[in-house]
């Protein structure tokens, strides 16, 4: 039988061996990237996760509750308190849709200043990350990461 100690012990040494591996470091990066790339959610109140929704409206510039929901994955009530809460900070307006069965989801002038403000810090973070490796390191950097992506 392990004792405490010995299992303690056997812990660190796989905590060890896992920091060690390449997909730790994929991790770790992404996280820290990720951090960083959402700090202007934060200092908004928005929680990780507004930004792909705010940058999904962006693009699709004219829609409705529902074909948010179906396109997103999200459901109903996950959907509607995001809504609920970019509405009050105004990013977004709600109004019925002609049919009147649905909601058309808009984007406001401030919604539209945010995902340039986010964009612009995500181009900020690249010119700092890219800064840090010489341009054909970047390059490799670059394919090998998507490489990786598409084999998940």
């Amino acid at each position: 039988m392990i004792s405490i100690a010995n299992s303690i012990a056997l812990q660190i040494i796989m905590a060890k061996k896992t920091e060690n591996t390449l997909l730790f470091a994929l991790i770790e990066a992404g996280a820290l990237s990720r951090q960083a790339a959402i700090a202007p959610l934060r200092e908004l109140g928005l929680v990780p996760g507004d930004d792909a929704i705010l940058l999904w409206l962006n693009g699709n510039p004219e829609t409705e509750f529902s074909e948010m929901m179906f396109e997103l994955g999200l459901d109903k009530q996950s959907l509607r308190t995001t809504l609920f809460r970019f509405q009050n900070a105004g990013l977004i307006i709600c109004t019925p849709s002609q049919n009147g069965d649905d909601l058309d989801v808009t984007l406001t002038d401030g919604g539209q200043r945010l995902i340039d403000a986010l964009e612009h810090h995500w181009r900020t973070l690249d010119k700092q990350l890219r800064a840090q490796l010489k341009p054909k390191k970047n390059k490799k950097l670059k394919k090998a990461l998507h490489k990786l992506a598409d084999s998940f």
